[in-house]
């Protein structure tokens, strides 16, 4: 298949999470995406576990798919002459160093994305980023958890993950722009910013009424019933986004017509007011039979609804297991990944090949710029690559 970004070179500087997903992304859609990495150590993640699979971290793993590795010593002269050249022969540039080492705007045409902890025009401009920490910053974390409970980080690092997904849209956006006008853009976005600007609804909210928003757990502020229930022998959700969903649910799932003609329930904005009354009052009912019971009604009266699923059982669940590739890696062998969840064309995205070895590509490229062998050879020994 013809994926969008065939043809396209990506110079990958980042490390650790937020920009390798980034360029994961590039190299899904079709990009040819080259990973600089230090000498002997590589990127971070190489080493973040338990778990491992024969000593390579499945964390690696998850956010490195379809890309060559290409050891430099940004400290050394011939390194950095190297990354230079790399750099002037890009379409697109990741990087997430606090002081870069590099003029990485030296290449007019190049789309260069730089993420941050925080942005340049705030007093934290110069505060490394962690998720944890963007998380607790940007209020996400006062959001999520048991109203009555502490505040509590989300269970993947989600800064991280939105940071890479607003960069790979800023950049694909910039690659539209320099194919009109021939021009490279500079990007900037920050773990901070990204959370922030991704609470929505809550973070508009806050702003018109000026009131601080409140932790809900699995409750929604705004809908009821929106959230988690028990059954007999297992969570479920349920997602009524309408009066008529709550309608169904009192007439076909639950045998109780006369809550939906309740004042006090009849409406959402009724519901979200008596909420106190009504969720405990449904989930005594859910409690009595087993949650394969009520999806079951749920679904013939076209409610939406879920089971609460483990991520082992939603990866080989059947709206799970699609999405599932199979890659071989020289290493460990054959192993499953998530592939990239688009379809170009009506299409899947191939699930692309195994995250690289350290330094794998490492001389085939440089002899694609223009060193030989013996040069090369040298180079490693002088501890250049």
């Amino acid at each position: 298949m013809k994926r969008p970004l065939e043809g396209i070179l990506v110079a990958d500087f980042s490390r650790v999470l937020a920009g390798p997903l980034c360029t994961q992304m590039l190299a899904d859609a079709g990009a040819r995406v080259i990973k600089i990495e230090e000498p002997g150590r590589g990127d971070e993640t190489r080493r973040w576990g338990p778990p491992f699979i024969d000593g390579i971290s499945t964390y690696f793993l998850s956010i490195n798919r379809g890309k060559e590795s290409v050891t430099l010593n940004l400290k050394s002269d011939e390194g950095r002459a190297i990354a230079e050249e790399l750099i002037c022969r890009a379409d697109v540039i990741v990087e997430n160093f606090l002081k870069p080492p590099l003029d990485f705007f030296a290449n007019e045409r190049a789309v260069v994305c730089s993420i941050r902890g925080f942005d340049s025009d705030t007093p934290e401009r110069n505060t490394p980023g962690y998720d944890l920490l963007a998380q607790a910053g940007s209020g996400l974390m006062s959001i999520t958890g048991a109203a009555d409970g502490e505040p509590s980080k989300v269970g993947v690092a989600l800064a991280d993950v939105l940071t890479a997904h607003h960069a790979f849209g800023a950049i694909n956006a910039a690659l539209v722009a320099r194919a009109r006008h021939g021009r490279g853009t500079r990007i900037e976005v920050s773990l901070f910013g990204s959370t922030l600007a991704s609470l929505v609804n809550v973070a508009q909210a806050a702003l018109i009424t000026k009131q601080e928003a409140a932790r809900y757990g699995n409750e929604h502020p705004s809908i009821v019933p929106y959230q988690l229930f028990h059954a007999k022998d297992r969570p479920f959700a349920i997602g009524a986004g309408t009066d008529k969903h709550f309608e169904q649910i009192c007439q076909l799932v639950i045998g109780r017509p006369e809550l939906a003609s309740d004042a006090r329930f009849a409406t959402n904005t009724a519901r979200v007011k008596h909420r106190g009354t009504l969720v405990p009052l449904l989930d005594e009912i859910f409690r009595t039979k087993p949650a394969k019971h009520w999806l079951a009604c749920l679904r013939r009266a076209k409610v939406p609804c879920s089971l609460v699923q483990g991520v082992e059982e939603a990866l080989r669940s059947p709206a799970g297991r699609p999405l599932l590739g199979r890659v071989r890696h020289p290493a460990i062998g054959a192993y499953d990944v998530v592939r990239y969840p688009v379809f170009f064309d009506g299409e899947r995205a191939p699930a692309g090949s195994a995250p690289p070895e350290l330094g794998q590509h490492t001389a085939a490229v440089l002899c694609e710029l223009g060193w030989t062998k013996r040069e090369i050879a040298a180079m490693r020994k002088r501890g250049a690559i």
